[in-house]
């Protein structure tokens, strides 16, 4: 039997409390960044950017520093604050860190086992209910950005549409930190170790991706990282272009 209402419960109830912290805190960032990004003029903040950061820093930003001068660069510049993507990289190794290696460390998974069901039964519930939630955390995340953007101080000056390929990025890298790390707990008995592993990789793929913006012969360095393919802000500036093509294609 694939399907199982016991370990469907169980797998939720396990990742409940980290769900709801989650949550509660990408509910309430989007209007908290807002609110302290708008306390900066604009005129301000472009002054900063444009002239006092050397343009070779722009290698570092997935956009020119031009396009991130602006109200819809600056709502987008919160997919790439901490408070997501560290938060989506915990929800990816906590999660796929308790496929195997963490049962097994507790203890749990032999008495799971011993119950009459289907080993694909327990690792597809626990795939699929992360999956599921990460889909609905990023949802939230895309609910109050939208809200944040169509009800906050910059009301009016931003289409919070272009924000969508955007959240759906958060939930790539979520399924693929979650992916990776449940591919190294398949492989271990211990979950601290692959949590160590997987924050040495997360590491490693930060380092990479900044060797290979940064240095011009090593620019290979960068598609060995997995945060290369982490682009929100590239998609919300692709997203407006693709919208400006279209508004000057129907006249």
């Amino acid at each position: 039997m694939i399907w199982n209402t016991s370990i469907w419960k169980k797998t939720w109830g396990d990742q409940r409390l980290l769900f709801l912290s989650m949550a509660a805190l990408w509910g309430a960032f989007p209007w908290l960044y807002l609110w302290l990004s708008a306390q900066i003029p604009m005129p301000a903040f472009q002054e900063v950017l444009l002239r006092a950061i050397p343009a070779d820093w722009q290698k570092l930003s997935g956009v020119p520093f031009s396009e991130v001068a602006t109200h819809a660069g600056r709502v987008a510049l919160a997919f790439v604050d901490p408070v997501v993507v560290l938060a989506a990289t915990v929800w990816g190794i906590t999660r796929g860190s308790d496929a195997v290696s963490g049962p097994l460390e507790r203890g749990t998974m032999e008495m799971v086992l011993a119950a009459p069901v289907r080993r694909s039964a327990l690792f597809l519930t626990q795939a699929l209910a992360t999956t599921a939630a990460a889909a609905l955390l990023c949802g939230v995340l895309l609910a109050a950005v939208w809200s944040a953007v169509a009800f906050g101080p910059w009301a009016g000056k931003v289409d919070p549409a272009r924000f969508v390929p955007a959240a759906a990025n958060v939930f790539g890298l979520m399924v693929c930190v979650a992916g990776i790390t449940a591919c190294v707990s398949a492989a271990d008995s211990y979950r601290w170790r692959t949590v160590g592993i997987l924050c040495g990789f997360y590491v490693f793929s930060i380092l990479a991706k900044l060797v290979g913006r940064l240095s011009g012969p090593l620019w290979w360095v960068g598609g060995l990282s997995i945060l290369n393919a982490y682009e929100p802000q590239r998609l919300a500036a692709a997203t407006l272009a693709v919208a400006h093509a279209s508004r000057r294609a129907n006249r």
